[in-house]
């Protein structure tokens, strides 16, 4: 009995032992394969690339690689944000293995914005930058996203806000420094000296009181003094407002000289009104210009035909035609020339000239009866027009500098009282003609004047 038990179990024994070798046997004989680094991994674009690569094992042993075949298929491309797959196909011993690594391209790098300035200087007034700060975004993804800027404002200070195309940020700002507040301005409308003929009714222009900035002030302006046009003299006009030192305008009463002359241009400034102006300066003659926009690049010689001390009137903006299609048409056009006249001479001004003169039949086309319509309203309105009662023929482009040198010493003797004359600034005969006029002129003894809205009337006909 006890020898039938031993027997038992020995072949117990062996049966574990048996097990256990064979476990042994298949793990030392297992074929592993593992990716070598971590399953999914992240690398910044623009960057190098390098696999990692796999291990493959049996048990515990590396294989050599001439034992297995390893076909990769890397798709990464560094240079373009994304994920990507870096598949492994293994083959050992008939057996086949496929793994996969997932890479991610990003983009940490934030953008950057270069600000021409942190400091910018505001008009107190207008609110608008005397220097507007220029800005450049750029990104080493996405390059030049400077339409992607986002500016906001906060107190004092300017924000610039851009984002590429991953999110990364950048944030400049710039500091807001406004221009002290301009003191308050109480000036003349119009010139502080006129002068008016005998019996020609007198038109105030005032005096305006305003902030710096040219918003009117309510307070009440009072005017001291009187004109009296029945009367030949001078008279003194004085105008006060509260806080403010008075001013004064004076006005002269007077019968025009039969030998005044007042010379006009017209369509200018242009490329030859430098040498008009000049030829002016030159015999101390004093002119009035109907200026236009049409020579835009000439626009600031507006303002030094002023300084010089002519007179100013609106011609037109454009001198298209077009402008008589109706009154709204002509004074949109009128106001617009005017506020160039404003910006140029710091003031509007009253007096002007229709395209054409008052006479002019070309009017008809656009509208019947238009130019009727607009010299009443823009009388209502307290504007002036002016037309000549002798013209240089300069218009004529076979006019030559001689010709109109004649036309204008052979005729100007016939002038009954004042002879307002119609010249071109922008044309070259005229500017080369301008100097013998004058020479001419002067020595027969003539004085010069310019016009204002109590000037000698010269109204042609109106024909439509």
């Amino acid at each position: 009995m006890k020898k039938k038990i031993v027997i038992i179990g020995f072949s117990i024994a062996s049966l574990l032992l048996v097990v256990f070798l064979t476990v042994i046997l298949i793990r030392n004989n297992k074929i592993t394969v593992s990716l070598i680094g971590e399953k999914k991994e992240t690398i910044e674009v623009f960057s190098s690339y390098k696999d990692k690569g796999i291990t493959v094992t049996k048990g515990k042993k590396d294989l050599s690689s001439r034992k297995y075949t390893l076909d990769v298929k890397n798709k990464v491309d560094t240079s373009t944000i994304g994920k990507y797959n870096v598949s492994y196909d293994v083959r050992v011993r008939n057996k086949s293995f496929n793994l996969k690594r997932e890479v991610d391209v990003v983009d940490t790098e934030k953008p950057v914005i270069t600000l021409s300035a942190t400091e910018v200087e505001r008009d107190y007034c207008t609110k608008k930058d005397k220097k507007a700060i220029t800005y450049l975004a750029t990104d080493n993804y996405d390059k030049d996203i400077t339409k992607n800027v986002v500016i906001t404002e906060e107190e004092n200070k300017i924000i610039y806000k851009v984002e590429d195309s991953s999110g990364n940020q950048d944030i400049k700002e710039a500091t807001i420094k406004y221009a002290s507040k301009p003191k308050n301005k109480f000036t003349l409308n119009g010139k502080s000296r006129v002068t008016t003929i005998v019996n020609n009714e007198y038109h105030d222009q005032g005096a305006s009181y305003t902030d710096g900035c040219g918003n009117k002030i309510n307070s009440p302006i009072t005017v001291d003094g009187e004109v009296n046009t029945s009367v030949e003299g001078t008279y003194v006009l004085t105008y006060s407002v509260k806080g403010e030192n008075p001013i004064t305008r004076t006005v002269v009463v007077t019968h025009y000289s039969p030998k005044t002359i007042y010379l006009t241009f017209d369509d200018g400034p242009g490329a030859n009104t430098k040498k008009v102006l000049a030829e002016l300066d030159k015999y101390g003659v004093k002119a009035t210009f109907f200026v236009t926009n049409q020579f835009s690049k000439y626009q600031y010689l507006i303002g030094e035909e002023y300084s010089k001390g002519h007179a100013i009137g609106v011609h037109t903006l454009t001198h298209n035609w077009n402008i008589y299609t109706s009154l709204d048409t002509y004074i949109d056009d009128f106001n617009a020339m005017n506020e160039i006249v404003k910006n140029q001479t710091g003031s509007y001004t009253k007096i002007f000239r229709f395209p054409g003169g008052s006479s002019n039949t070309v009017s008809r086309k656009y509208k019947t009866g238009v130019v009727t319509e607009i010299a009443q309203e823009m009388t209502n309105r307290g504007y002036v027009y002016y037309d000549w009662n002798m013209s240089s023929g300069d218009a004529d482009k076979s006019a030559t500098t001689d010709k109109i040198i004649s036309n204008i010493v052979n005729r100007v003797d016939g002038c009954r009282k004042e002879c307002v004359i119609l010249f071109h600034d922008y044309k070259k005969t005229t500017a080369n003609a301008i100097g013998p006029i004058l020479a001419e002129l002067t020595k027969r003894g003539y004085s010069f004047a310019t016009l204002d809205e109590n000037g000698p009337l010269t109204h042609s006909k109106i024909h439509n």
